[in-house]
């Protein structure tokens, strides 16, 4: 168990380092471009991955092991991230960085499913409230030492040390974790062919309404969380330290987050975790956009933060116990496709694209303009609290022991 969750801690650092603090604030506001530029690449991963994920992860359950793809694209991630510290183009960066993403992101959705390899049914939730809060405390460490190094006007800097840390805390899950599977015997077709299978197969079975209100409600979350220091930037009360202070209260109340949704979905199930994180959520977007208050933010911050941990920790058990062992990996593989293609809509069209229409159209000044972009997020979250209601958590087969 330790290995796995200490992954976690790993993955947290780069998901901070490259996805909420440093490469938006380089690229959008000490290079000077557009927020769409970042839309654009993670457009771009998100259509590959589309091709990709659920290929990868049906030839994970042929095999019986998840670990050989994480490791690998584990490593690529680690080497694209140290390369961003290095590049000059901004072009050049927007392509490194979408390498280092779509490696990331390709490693995770082969991380979820060994949830089932280190911890028993009964405990998965406790297990996984862990390993986000573990992970969230790599957001901490990222930011007391990368944070003295990257300060104002620098962000690029964090990204060698970045890749370094992730890679520290990513071998004991290389070394530690031991799968027990036995390879499955489904042929092996093109990825198209996969991913409509499996696509098919969702719209006929519960889970695929989780996958469903998952898009929408992903979207809403991380859009809020990528674009967060160019927000608080926006308001022109917060400077780089008070944007890692902001960070680091934000992170310490997900920690919170996660280990309460873990312990509160295995006494009511994680599926009123969910939606009370949800319903939270909105109310939080909905009051942050009315006022524009920059103050507001010190309260925001931390409220996003717990809805983040808390879905972190609670929908992969969500998703458990809805799906069999044998097709964990192909469905835990759509699980992630979902997510980075919500992640790619969301800051694309509706951040980008709103942002833009707002600014060129309508006028508005890109903080005014920003206030609206977080209205049709918390309309994107209320989306998906709507198609999740009607879904139940209870276990549809047997949970294999591990």
């Amino acid at each position: 168990m330790v290995g796995w969750v200490l992954y976690d801690f790993a993955n947290t650092i780069f998901s901070f380092v490259v996805v909420t603090r440093y490469f938006n604030d380089w690229i959008v506001e000490e290079r000077g471009q557009p927020d769409i530029y970042v839309g654009l690449m993670v457009a771009a991963v998100s259509l590959a991955l589309v091709v990709t994920l659920p290929l990868l992860g049906a030839l994970a359950d042929r095999r019986g092991r998840h670990k050989p793809i994480l490791i690998v694209f584990t490593l690529v991630c680690v080497v694209a991230t140290g390369l961003l510290g290095v590049v000059e183009s901004v072009l050049l960066a927007l392509v490194v960085g979408a390498i280092a993403t779509y490696a990331f992101n390709t490693a995770d959705s082969q991380y979820h499913p060994l949830l089932s390899t280190v911890a028993p049914e009964r405990s998965r939730a406790r297990v996984s409230g862990i390993g986000v809060a573990v992970g969230y405390l790599g957001s901490l460490t990222a930011l007391a030492l990368i944070g003295t190094v990257a300060t104002d006007g620098h962000a690029q800097r964090a990204f060698l040390p970045g890749a370094a840390l992730f890679a520290l805390f990513a071998l004991p899950l290389f070394v530690l974790v031991r799968e027990h599977r036995e390879p499955g015997a489904r042929p092996a077709i093109g990825p198209f062919a996969q991913l409509a299978a499996t696509v098919r197969r969702a719209r006929r079975e519960p889970h695929g309404r989780l996958l469903l209100a998952r898009f929408f409600y992903v979207d809403a979350i991380a859009t809020v969380l990528q674009f967060m220091t160019v927000y608080a930037r926006r308001t022109g009360d917060f400077d780089g330290r008070d944007i890692d202070l902001l960070l680091a209260i934000s992170t310490v109340a997900a920690i919170g987050g996660a280990i309460g949704a873990g312990l509160l979905a295995q006494r009511i199930g994680p599926r009123n975790v969910v939606l009370a994180t949800l319903a939270m959520t909105v109310v939080a977007l909905l009051v942050g956009a009315a006022t524009g208050s920059s103050e507001l933010l010190w309260v925001l911050g931390p409220l996003i933060g717990i809805a983040l941990g808390s879905l972190s920790a609670v929908d992969r058990v969500f998703l458990l116990r809805l799906v069999p062992e044998e097709r964990r990996g192909e469905d835990f593989g759509l699980y992630a496709l979902v997510g980075k293609l919500s992640t790619g809509f969301g800051p694309l069209v509706l951040w980008g694209g709103t942002i833009l229409l707002a600014t060129e159209v309508a006028g508005l000044s890109r903080f005014d303009a920003s206030r609206v972009a977080i209205v049709v997020l918390a309309g994107s979250a209320l989306v998906g609290y709507a198609i999740l209601r009607p879904l139940s958590d209870r276990p549809l087969a047997p949970a294999a022991s591990s």
